[in-house]
């Protein structure tokens, strides 16, 4: 059955908006973000350093910044309630995480990484490069938070200790598990491009994908992989996800019923977020691997999808507009890749 999309109430600026207004730095609506390197970031005071806030989406539940940290500086330290994931888009450095000020613990990272930071302990990033600077990308969900207890001083100040998320161990950022298919419990994944994924046919020929919990987050976010002549279905879901390429070159597709089509091209540094219930789909037109990460929903262990309900009202190849698929395999044709066609549909 068709879900209906619910037209926005608007009922003034939210805590989470008003906030944003006191953080006095750009904030970047819309659906999509051609290049995340290009965007303008400003002074964030609290921060320390450069930044804008990414509010996509049309949606109140997660949101995202993209951090600037000149060379050979650091952030100020940090500590809140909601949940962050971090992709490390450029530079090198390192992250001190800590519950009491004489014990930390320092680990590395480069263009590539992506970690969370354990829930409300106290947090601080470093560029340790003397002439590059870094630029990072972190979903949160804040907005969420925020309009829950819209209280600053408790999402920022609580002194509350989550022992079972971080207990200092010095192994803590070393930590891999599988959970079971398509999913792993890591709090360091080293290189975007690089981390072995599952099969997942089911989204498309030749996908592949990895979903993980990081630093025992809640808040989920995969890899996913589309070979040369790949593509996925169309599909949709609750708002809030934030989708950035890491690799490859091709075209997101969106929709509403009732409403024309978007077309956005993406490579790296792309970002795009589908709003409630929009229909969307990735197009790999180059001719290497595309790879993006995605930060949504749930992570494996925290999902109360216990019984893996139907794809995100999946619309099978058949049942799509057949104009799509036909302007996709010209598109390939026109980009001299014909061998791999038969990957995406027989």
């Amino acid at each position: 059955m068709r879900l209906p999309h619910r037209d926005r109430i608007d009922l003034g600026p939210s805590p989470y908006e008003q906030f944003l207004q006191r953080e006095a730095i750009p904030v970047i609506k819309g659906y999509f973000i051609e290049d995340l390197m290009a965007l303008e970031l400003k002074p964030w005071e609290r921060m320390g350093a450069l930044g804008c806030y990414l509010n996509l989406g049309e949606q109140q539940e997660t949101d995202a910044y993209i951090c600037g940290i000149a060379p050979a500086s650091a952030t100020l330290s940090q500590r809140h309630l909601f949940e962050t994931l971090v992709y490390i888009v450029t530079g090198r450095g390192a992250t001190t995480v800590w519950h009491e000020e004489n014990i930390k613990r320092t680990f590395e990272w480069s263009a590539g990484a992506i970690f969370a930071i354990p829930l409300n302990v106290s947090c601080q990033h470093f560029n340790v490069s003397k002439d590059e600077p870094v630029r990072l990308l972190a979903g949160t969900n804040m907005p969420h938070l925020m309009n829950l207890f819209h209280n600053e001083d408790f999402i920022f100040r609580n002194p509350f200790r989550f022992h079972d998320r971080f207990s200092n161990d010095a192994d803590y950022f070393r930590h891999n598990k599988r959970l079971t298919v398509r999913s792993w419990e890591t709090n360091l994944i080293q290189d975007v491009n690089a981390f072995p994924l599952d099969d997942y046919p089911m989204k498309g020929k030749g996908v592949r994908i990895m979903r993980f919990g990081i630093a025992g987050t809640t808040y989920g976010c995969h890899i996913q992989e589309f070979p040369v002549g790949s593509r996925s279905t169309f599909h949709r879901h609750g708002p809030g996800a934030i989708v950035t390429v890491t690799q490859g070159t091709g075209f997101a597709m969106v929709w509403r019923e009732g409403e024309e089509s978007r077309r956005f091209e993406i490579r790296p540094g792309s970002i795009y977020s589908p709003g409630d219930l929009m229909y969307h789909g990735h197009f790999n037109t180059g001719h290497t691997t595309m790879r993006h990460f995605a930060m949504r929903g749930r992570s494996p262990k925290y999902s109360q999808d216990r019984y893996r309900t139907p794809l995100h009202d999946m619309i099978p190849f058949e049942e799509e507009p057949p104009e799509i698929h036909k302007e996709y395999l010209e598109e390939l044709a026109e980009n001299g890749i014909t061998e791999a066609v038969s990957v995406v549909k027989e």
